[in-house]
């Protein structure tokens, strides 16, 4: 049972996991996607849109599972939007080499289930 993000009564003594793999599509609630590009024991790098450009940004596991959901969007499909979305608005480097290596990798990846 997930805990209500309203409830500030209880404390979490169980860290959460981040389950996620690399190449997995998200979503969060404004129907934004992203891609994880890095994964680490605690960290997670997503590609997504934050400011009007393409960025490669740091999330725990914690930031993940509150802001983000299972995107049921092909890879494919979120790759070439983000790469559009990146040439209309502008790219990090780190955005453009993560796509590009996500790309280059040739295959959709297992998607996992962020509460399971």
């Amino acid at each position: 049972m997930a805990k209500d993000p309203t409830d500030y009564s209880t404390v979490d003594f169980i860290p959460p996991v981040l389950n996620v793999t690399r190449g997995q599509v998200l979503m969060d609630r404004q129907r934004h996607i992203a891609i994880v590009a890095k994964r680490g024991r605690t960290f997670a790098h997503l590609v997504h849109v934050k400011s009007g450009v393409l960025k490669m940004t740091r999330h725990t596991a914690a930031d993940i599972i509150a802001d983000w959901l299972e995107a049921d969007y092909p890879f494919d499909r979120a790759v070439a939007k983000l790469l559009e979305l990146g040439r209309q608005h502008g790219i990090t480097d780190a955005a453009r080499k993560a796509l590009e290596e996500l790309v280059s990798a040739g295959r959709e990846p297992k998607q996992q289930k962020l509460f399971g």
